[in-house]
């Protein structure tokens, strides 16, 4: 009776102190008749580690208290602005449940909350082959706009198409240089976004307002006109007035893997009011935005889309674990990051290069010192001010002198970085060259190379070059098949493990590497080495077969078994592969002599 009257009153409050927001489906913006279960608790009654799974998604207060409002409809949902934390569970059949939270008091307003489908089937007018596609609503109903005017053209060429009863649009082209997209409904205002370079599929969700004129978008990245000498003024000075990070006092060597980190499941990304950026604290709305959907569609607003590949994988690395440090570590009240450049820049449409991109790299961030890095990137960090670029130098402790990068001064030792050499500085020295991963990609070099090349010297950690990939997959527990065995026989080996990536993405490939030692001499088993993906939250076990030589001294032997992520995705360990987790088991076996065997159930 309590709980009824509590609902019967906060319902009372709605429309004075409540605001409106939608959830919708991350891909194709359809609004969603989801339930939200929210959970009012006080701060000053969390633990920190409770806190700390508050702010990971991992909703474990859904299960521990009581839910009393749920609130539900197809368009539009209120929520109450409360004195308390108000934890929050989103579902809706058909996708992932996300948990998240809204602060005591907030006043930034919540407008929007992403969901990603459960499922990894392709989905009926779906933008997977097409080189612009996208779904267009009404801004005020959420409702699909069926016959809204599509023209994408350039000075060469002109495609047109209209939307479905769906809202979805398509068109299938010929790669379009500075090409135009308009957007466009009878009694809606013209959406128009340019210049769009198409070497890239790019997708997008519009929603048309009422009226009349136009919005126009610029596409037109920050990093794309550097060497034009062009670069946007107002761009550069908000990305480079973000703080810097603090140096620390410990290095720490990868040697047994990489560091179990979790990713969070959201994040909480500021906008202006009309859903644009902001700037630092200056964000008076905010979406929750699945995280991994963050990444994919956020990368390219920091690297160009059209940049080799292996460059974009290596952004998305120091991208992901940016956004996850302001996840965990939030400067701001009411969201997590700002959607700007002051932050990291961020837009809701997205290339399928950057996202394709951020998924072959799902759940990884870099540690530093066994907690995650607040890693920083800029455009350019040769230590080398042009004087005739006209482009801003932030970086005031040059010291490393040209073709090298780094800024001492802030706890970043000098790297040598010769492909850089002769570009003018407009960076600020810290952590990885946005163009120098461009530069070193086309020098046929691998991401994972590239990453730890700008963030730990190749293995040679300095300060805040010091800094690892982390890995979201752990290897529990391993256990062999038999602890008895003889030469030319074969043992199957269990790997328990831990997946905390997002499973609709699959993380991996992995390959499944193992070993025996006596302690004088190690044996390997290259090619048994199992190589998969994995698509499975939680504990899972794999199997592995190991072949023990012929020739093998007999002993007990020590099982050293390892996980790599497969960098170069050609199904075997070599030494570019990350090495994920690593596990020993002692005097797991004893090699007999075939005689030893035949008689060891004690008829000798």
């Amino acid at each position: 009776m309590k709980i009824i009257t509590l609902i019967t009153c906060l319902l009372c409050t709605y429309f004075v102190y409540g605001y409106e927001f939608s959830v919708r489906d991350s891909h194709t913006g359809m609004s969603l008749n989801a339930v939200i279960n929210v959970t009012p608790i006080e701060l000053e009654n969390l633990s920190s580690d409770q806190w700390w799974d508050i702010k990971l998604g991992k909703g474990f207060l859904n299960k521990e208290l009581t839910n009393y409002n749920t609130y539900s409809n197809k368009n539009k949902f209120t929520l109450l602005t409360s004195s308390q934390l108000q934890v929050l569970k989103i579902t809706a059949e058909g996708y992932q449940t996300l948990n998240s939270y809204i602060e005591p008091n907030q006043k930034t307003k919540l407008t929007r909350i992403n969901l990603v489908r459960n499922s990894t089937e392709k989905m009926k007018n779906a933008c997977n082959e097409f080189s612009v596609c996208g779904y267009v609503y009404t801004k005020k109903s959420l409702k699909p706009l069926e016959g809204a005017s599509i023209e994408l053209s350039n000075n060469q060429a002109r495609y047109h198409t209209k939307s479905n009863h769906t809202g979805f649009f398509a068109i299938k082209h010929a790669m379009l240089e500075n090409a135009t997209l308009s957007i466009s409904q009878t009694n809606y205002r013209t959406e128009i976004w340019n210049p769009i370079d198409l070497d890239e599929s790019f997708q997008l969700i519009v929603d048309l307002e009422k009226g009349s004129g136009v919005n126009e978008h610029s596409m037109r990245h920050p990093l794309t006109d550097v060497k034009l000498n062009q670069i946007d003024p107002n761009w550069l000075i908000a990305k480079l007035s973000q703080d810097k990070s603090t140096p620390p006092r410990v290095n720490r060597e990868r040697i047994n893997g990489a560091i179990f980190l979790q990713p969070p499941a959201s994040i909480r990304v500021g906008f202006n009011a009309s859903g644009g950026t902001c700037c630092g604290a200056g964000c008076s709305t905010l979406q929750i935005i699945p995280f991994e959907s963050y990444v994919q569609k956020g990368l390219d607003n920091e690297w160009i889309a059209s940049w080799n590949t292996n460059s974009l994988k290596s952004g998305s690395i120091p991208y992901r674990s940016y956004g996850a440090w302001h996840v965990l570590h939030t400067p701001y009240t009411g969201y997590d990051i700002c959607a700007g450049p002051c932050c990291q820049a961020y837009e809701s449409t997205g290339y399928t290069a950057t996202i394709n991109a951020a998924k072959s790299t799902n759940g990884i961030m870099l540690e530093l010192n066994g907690d995650l890095a607040r890693s920083e990137y800029s455009a350019q960090n040769n230590s080398w001010d042009d004087p005739n670029d006209g482009l801003n130098c932030n970086n005031s402790d040059l010291s490393c002198g040209d073709g090298f990068i780094g800024s001492p001064a802030t706890g970043w030792p000098c790297l040598s970085d010769p492909l850089t050499t002769g570009r003018g500085c407009f960076g600020h020295g810290r952590g990885m060259s946005q163009w120098g991963t461009q530069y070193h990609a086309q020098d046929n070099k691998n991401y994972a190379l590239i990453v730890d090349h700008y963030y730990n010297d190749s293995n040679n950690p300095v300060d805040n070059r010091s800094q690892y990939s982390s890995t979201p997959v752990w290897l529990d527990s391993v256990s062999s098949s038999t602890n008895n065995v003889m030469p030319n026989q074969s043992i199957t080996l269990n790997y328990e493990l831990v997946n905390s990536s997002d499973v609709i993405i699959g993380f991996g490939p992995i390959i499944l590497g193992a070993s025996i030692s006596n302690g004088i001499s190690v044996y390997s088993d290259p090619t048994n080495d199992f190589s998969t993906s994995i698509n499975q939250a939680g504990n899972l076990v794999l199997q592995r077969q190991f072949d023990i030589p012929h020739s093998l001294d007999l002993g007990n032997y020590d099982i050293l078994a390892s996980v790599y992520l497969d960098t170069d995705l050609d199904s075997s360990i070599t030494g570019i592969d990350w090495k994920l987790s690593a596990f020993t088991i002692d005097n797991a076996l004893v090699v007999n002599a075939l005689t030893k065997l035949i008689f060891s159930n004690s008829f000798e």
